[in-house]
């Protein structure tokens, strides 16, 4: 019964449009520049996974439907730095009602 509710979830899940990432590196940070589009925003991202990175999604991130997130790979500028490191595909994290629902996404390289 939960796969079913989670299935139907997945169903009313926004459209992500023109997910794409860029690399960035300078002297005390490098990570990945991540960006995309919902087809609607009733159900918020919370997070988005690249190459094994888990980066949480702010309200600074959001533009309209359209999102830009920085996934922080390393930093000598933010104290005791670690990325969260998570075993999952690249993807988005969305929270329901009921529990928070994974969405693999191919994000392409700019």
């Amino acid at each position: 019964m939960a796969s079913l509710a989670i299935s139907c979830q997945s169903n009313v899940l926004p459209k992500v449009k023109n997910a794409t990432y860029s690399s960035y590196s300078n002297a005390d940070q490098k990570g990945y520049w991540v960006e995309f589009e919902l087809s609607h925003d009733s159900i918020a991202p919370k997070s988005v996974v690249l190459n094994n990175i888990l980066q949480e999604i702010t309200p600074e991130n959001k533009t309209d439907k359209k999102f830009k997130v920085n996934v922080i790979a390393q930093s000598t500028a933010i104290f005791g730095f670690k990325p969260k490191l998570v075993e999952k595909e690249n993807g988005i994290y969305f929270v329901t009602d009921t529990a928070d629902v994974f969405r693999a996404v191919d994000f392409k390289l700019k």
